[in-house]
């Protein structure tokens, strides 16, 4: 369950609200990086002394430990909604911190292809190189023969190669 600017304000002091309003919106959105990354550092230092004081109210209160700073941080309650307060303003500054993170990688990961771009671009320019010449396009189209051109017409290549088929006949014929 989160916990309100108005709640925070019962189970925090002075000194901790000083350190957990400006992971609230808007001002999250105002602090830098390395801003956030000090104000994580404090606040898991925060979360941690907060986790251990509701550990041991927790012990305390089931018998098995002994007192400890009577009345300083409350009953067992108030110990462990202190820490889930400490432990939301952590949470929202890790998001924040990765926007900022993902946000500052797309531009480097978008530097790096228009640069890539540009290179390559260039690179074409410079290229000194023939055209592809004849290739298939838009479908197949036939290449020309290398061979030498005929000379002769069908008809006559269809007559001399009857006269052949008749000679042999007559060869078969008389043998």
């Amino acid at each position: 369950m989160t916990t309100g600017a108005a709640g925070e304000r019962r189970f925090l002091s002075r000194d901790e609200l000083v350190l957990v309003a400006p992971t609230h919106y808007p001002q999250l959105g105002e602090l830098s990086a390395g801003q956030l990354r000090e104000t994580r550092a404090r606040l898991r230092d925060m979360r941690d002394k907060a986790r251990t004081i509701a550990r041991h109210k927790r012990r305390e209160a089931r018998g098995k430990g002994p007192p400890r700073a009577a009345g300083a941080s409350g009953g067992q309650a108030h110990a462990a909604r202190r820490k889930q307060v400490f432990s939301q303003a952590l949470r929202r500054t890790n998001r924040q911190l990765e926007r900022i993170e993902h946000a500052e990688a797309r531009a480097r990961t978008a530097a790096g292809h228009q640069r890539a771009l540009a290179l390559a671009r260039r690179a074409r320019a410079l290229e000194d190189r023939p055209g592809p010449g004849r290739h298939a396009r838009r479908g197949m189209r036939t290449n020309p023969s290398l061979r030498r051109a005929m000379i002769l017409e069908p008809a006559t290549i269809g007559r001399v190669s009857k006269a052949g088929k008749v000679a042999q006949a007559k060869r078969d014929a008389a043998g």
